[in-house]
């Protein structure tokens, strides 16, 4: 069972003017993340729980928890699909 989340190694990302540009090199798809998505991206450069990450966007943006839990947990669905993060079952 995952119970966090960090980054591919073979994720990689470039940080211009406080957005992300970044390519997952198993498929060459590239992604631009900024806001919300960037801190996720951010916090997930050691181990994180989906409840930490949920922490951080809320103490950064005003957004309820629910609605910042059902977002993060579907962006996190869409990084693991890409390979840009992979789960980990220890923190």
């Amino acid at each position: 069972m995952t119970i966090g989340y960090e980054r591919s190694p073979d994720a990689y990302a470039v940080e211009m003017d406080g957005e992300y540009v970044m390519m997952g090199q198993e498929q060459g798809a590239y992604f631009a993340l900024k806001g919300v998505a960037a801190v996720v991206w951010e916090q997930l450069e050691s181990p994180q729980t989906l409840d930490e990450l949920v922490n951080a966007v809320v103490d950064r943006f005003e957004v309820s928890r629910k609605d910042c839990e059902r977002d993060t947990s579907a962006f996190l669905a869409q990084l693991l699909e890409s390979g840009l993060i992979i789960g980990t079952r220890e923190k």
